[in-house]
């Protein structure tokens, strides 16, 4: 089991995250992570929630992801506080500036000078995390820090940390891998 999050890996595990599929650079793997597998379930998706929206410090009052596990992860986290009693409201970044209805790259305008934490199901090499954080910088907000799932260790934290965006990671890939089954727990 992984010293941080035992109970949240077997959880995972349960989903069957590792699949066939290919990462951003078109290499196809036979035991690819599929965030989307974890999210997809709903106990699995509530506890991430819940457990993201106690990490997340009070200096955030806002909560974001990219669509669309992003998106669905930031909503969780949301009433997850809310449970708790603490107002952490949602919002949607999108890839593309929407031209109508509410335009722009956030779903719901938001006050000038919020302070965001993004969230996701996984990073891998970072590339949506820093797109967020550079949106919402554009839009006049400051990014307090990423939180994901699992991190892939496929250097999102380092591209982070060159953008001042510390990433906090609920399971590293090989925490994640080391926790399943038929694995020794210690």
């Amino acid at each position: 089991m992984t010293a941080r999050e035992p109970g949240l890996a077997v959880a995972i595990h349960r989903t069957g995250p590792f699949v066939r599929g290919r990462r951003g650079d078109g290499t196809l793997l036979a035991d690819y992570l599929d965030g989307h597998r974890i999210l997809g379930e709903p106990s699995v998706l509530a506890a991430v929630g819940e457990e993201l929206s106690r990490r997340i410090p009070p200096e955030a009052d806002h909560v974001a992801g990219e669509v669309a596990a992003g998106s669905a992860l930031a909503m969780s986290v949301s009433l997850a506080a809310l449970a708790r009693g603490r107002r952490l409201p949602a919002r949607t970044l999108r890839r593309e500036p929407k031209e109508h209805g509410v335009t722009g790259v956030l779903s719901t305008a938001v006050p000038p000078g919020s302070r965001f934490a993004l969230v996701d199901d996984v990073a891998g090499t970072g590339a949506c995390l820093e797109r967020g954080t550079l949106r919402l910088r554009e839009l006049g907000h400051r990014v307090v820090g990423a939180w994901v799932v699992v991190d892939r260790q496929n250097g999102a934290a380092e591209r982070l940390a060159e953008l001042g965006v510390p990433l906090h990671a609920l399971l590293t890939l090989d925490e994640l891998r080391a926790s399943g089954p038929g694995r020794d727990s210690n």
